[in-house]
């Protein structure tokens, strides 16, 4: 294969790259069906097609979609939900560059856990790197006077979650099926997508909250044919999305890949430009530069590898 000239990191490089470019695409067509249901509905309906998508790849490419290490797939994969259930949250509320910004200090979390959890040491270069895109997210973010606002803290809270599920794929399930792990996700965001829509309808929450966020708190809703059509397109997108993103890293320190997730900022900014004429302000504009800037750092900067095991099955 054409990538397999390449080292292990420089190809996660590219796999992660490629995957979080086509996210910046399918997020900006979440737009179009966040009017007709909520978050919960939204990830049921498209874990239901995707679930089939990803049985049909394994059968292809005779891939497992049952995971062999139970107990790292659980961990990653609580905190993955967790944070892809807040970030599409409130993603109708802010924009969507606004939001990714939230969800993109996730390499900032990456190095602090590694540092705390697993003495990693990431040399002082990306430490200065991590530093100037930290300052370049507050300026897209902009908070107010009053500090961030809860819908600026949940895309932060999802990028601390996604963090932990990044480093956990790296460290612990190298060795295992990237569709198991795929697979596992798509099967617990689809459950907890229909458990918390059933819930707000059984239980329906207060009106005015519901008008103030409907994509976060609605019950279940009626769709038509052009919901499944956007739903199948999406689900198509995040799945090929899914599988290069959790290859690479499986082939990447964690602390290294993670940088290159910013290309999602310039996906999301330039579709959101395309669809819906979004242009960034200047002070935003400025921070995606920073971004950028810290990405080349990183990159340019030695990578230490990691020797610990990886985890085994029992």
């Amino acid at each position: 294969m054409l990538l397999e000239k390449f080292t292990p990191a420089t190809r996660g490089a590219l796999l992660l790259i490629t995957g979080i470019s086509i996210f910046g695409f399918s997020d900006n067509l979440t737009m179009l069906v966040s009017d007709q249901v909520s978050v919960g509905q939204f990830h049921f309906s498209r874990s239901l097609i995707a679930m089939f998508m990803v049985f049909g790849l394994g059968r292809a490419f005779g891939l497992s979609v049952i995971p062999k290490y139970w107990k790292p797939i659980l961990i990653r994969t609580f905190f993955m939900v967790t944070s892809m259930l807040l970030y599409f949250g409130v993603m109708p509320m802010m924009p969507i560059a606004e939001a990714g910004a939230g969800l993109f200090t996730s390499p900032i979390f990456v190095l602090i856990f590694s540092t705390i959890f697993f003495k990693e040491r990431i040399g002082w270069r990306r430490i200065v790197a991590v530093i100037i895109g930290s300052c370049g997210v507050l300026l897209v973010l902009q908070p107010g006077a009053n500090g961030f606002t809860v819908y600026q803290i949940m895309p932060m809270m999802a990028g601390a979650c996604y963090a932990l599920g990044s480093i956990i794929t790296y460290r612990y399930l190298r060795e295992e099926s990237p569709l198991a792990i795929l697979m596992s996700f798509i099967v617990s965001i689809g459950l907890c997508g229909f458990l918390i829509t059933t819930l707000l309808t059984v239980f329906p929450i207060a009106p005015g909250l519901v008008e103030q966020a409907p994509f976060l708190f609605k019950g279940w809703q009626s769709v038509d044919s052009s919901f499944w059509l956007w739903m199948f397109i999406i689900a198509a997108l995040a799945t090929t999305a899914l599988s290069l993103m959790t290859r690479a890293y499986q082939l990447t320190q964690t602390s290294y890949a993670a940088i290159f997730e910013y290309a999602y900022l310039i996906s999301v900014g330039l579709f959101s430009w395309l669809f819906w004429g979004i242009i960034p302000n200047y002070l935003s504009a400025v921070g995606i530069f920073l971004i950028i800037f810290a990405g080349v750092i990183i990159v340019l900067a030695p990578q230490k590898p990691v020797e610990e095991p990886l985890y085994t099955a029992v």
